[in-house]
């Protein structure tokens, strides 16, 4: 028997097996298919490293200044000057804000 698919797609069913036999729900998906987290993005993002926040955190802190949905976010910058760079739109309008990787401020929107 072949199994076809790509390893992190093998991974994310391992992981939701594993929740499952434990008694655990992955939670909800979020309505926006671009806005679903992908399990392995959300495993390696979920811990902290040298004050630098996580992505979902700053999704949280650029919804919270703005609203619309997230298409793409990127880590941009070096050293103490990285930055999330966060793609949204609302009603048709592309925009991109920025959050600052150490201290979460919230830039752009423009």
């Amino acid at each position: 028997m072949k199994i076809s698919g790509t390893p992190s797609f093998l991974f994310s069913l391992l992981l939701l097996w594993s929740q499952s036999v434990q008694g655990q729900v992955p939670p909800p998906l979020e309505q926006n298919q671009l806005d679903r987290t992908n399990p392995l993005r959300e495993v390696r993002n979920s811990r902290q490293v040298s004050g630098v926040i996580t992505e979902r955190q700053a999704v949280n802190l650029a919804r919270q200044r703005f609203a619309g949905n997230i298409l793409r976010i990127t880590l941009v910058g070096e050293s103490s000057n990285q930055r999330y760079q966060i793609r949204m739109e609302n009603s048709g309008k592309v925009f991109t804000v920025f959050v600052h990787a150490r201290n979460g401020e919230v830039t752009g929107g423009n």
